[in-house]
């Protein structure tokens, strides 16, 4: 996820890390990330009751981000995104949604 930031982690907890990555087997890699508050995800419906990312819904879109930690950086976005949608001739449209992850 973009706009993130690596934690800053002591050796202990690097240790304790390191452990849990054994234990989960050689194909795993556990990353350490600080808190950040909330996140925003822009969603696309594709039934009823089903969303998935935007960047999973439209793979076609390079560079298209689903993960925000600004709500107006996700809202400029979103706009952005239903303007494309809309002037777009062979991209299928679907409802985007702008949801709030704590």
């Amino acid at each position: 996820m973009p706009d993130t930031k690596l934690a800053e982690i002591n050796e202990n907890k690097l240790k304790d890390i390191q452990a849990w990555e054994k234990q989960l087997g050689d194909n795993i890699c556990l990353v350490a990330l600080e808190k950040t508050g909330s996140l925003f995800v822009l969603e696309a419906k594709l039934a009823p009751n089903v969303w998935e990312r935007v960047d999973k819904v439209y793979p076609e879109l390079e560079n298209l981000r689903a993960y925000f930690i600004s709500q107006e950086d996700a809202h400029l976005t979103k706009s952005s995104l239903k303007k494309l949608l809309i002037d777009a001739k062979k991209i299928k449209k679907r409802p985007i949604r702008l949801r709030k992850i704590k």
